[in-house]
């Protein structure tokens, strides 16, 4: 069967086809009347939205997350507000950040890490589709995030506060002694400066590796509390209040 261009009935100009909101809506480019396009595949030979769309839910039915995050991106590029896409990779990255039970890339876990990962990822990719929904919808978006929020914010107020020890070779080895847990605030504010302050300069990187070498044993003398601890614990104070004010 012969392909018919796409022509307007009122006054026979192109009807320009767009695909923003993944429907195939085509409006001529001399009247602005509007037409309902019926299963765009291509425009100008180039996959639409909605096509790709498609190919990323086919890929997530498979379990196949990273060829999905790639058709989503691929939608963003084409149409960046589009709600589909941004929800979509919420959803496969909510599944790698379970997939990693919710470890930083220091192998360290717990409350405030879980948290801090899952409201990360909230906030890239699920506030924006939500922003871009429609009511309804965005409505939907807001009710499947409203169980993590909660736990972000349980998580925040202490409420999963517990004895924790870091896990891998990157934990603050000194501030968990002296505070008694690894998920506080203080120890989560210490390990952001050193991820997005120390870690961006050669002093503060070897500044890092010193302290991993020789905090473990200060560590073990600092948890048994007395004046160096509380000493410590009063510098630290300091400080971290000093990096809050920035």
């Amino acid at each position: 069967m012969a392909m018919q261009p796409a022509i307007c009935t009122s006054c026979g100009g192109k009807i320009n086809v767009d695909d923003i909101d993944l429907n195939g809506f085509g409006e001529c480019e001399y009247c602005h009347a509007a037409y309902k396009v019926i299963d765009v595949i291509t425009i100008d030979g180039l996959p639409t939205a909605k096509t790709l769309l498609q190919s990323a839910t086919f890929a997530m039915e498979d379990g196949n997350y990273e060829k999905a995050v790639k058709f989503f991106d691929e939608i963003i590029a084409i149409k960046p507000n589009c709600h589909e896409a941004w929800w979509g990779l919420y959803l496969c990255n909510a599944y790698f950040d379970a997939y990693y039970q919710y470890r930083d890339k220091y192998g360290n876990s717990g409350p405030l890490v879980k948290a801090s990962i899952m409201q990360t990822t909230i906030v890239k990719y699920a506030k924006r589709a939500i922003e871009y929904a429609p009511q309804e919808t965005a409505a939907k978006y807001a009710e499947s995030i409203a169980e993590s929020l909660q736990f972000i914010e349980a998580a925040k107020n202490g409420e999963f506060d517990v004895k924790e020890e870091p896990s891998g070779q990157s934990g603050c080895y000194i501030a968990t002694a002296v505070y008694g847990s690894y998920s506080c605030d203080e120890v989560y504010a210490l390990r952001r400066f050193r991820d997005e302050v120390l870690y961006k300069s050669a002093a503060g990187r070897l500044f890092i590796r010193i302290y991993y070498k020789v905090s473990p044993t200060l560590a073990k003398h600092l948890k048994k509390g007395g004046a160096v601890s509380s000493i410590v614990r009063r510098a630290l104070d300091k400080f971290i209040h000093g990096i809050l004010d920035r």
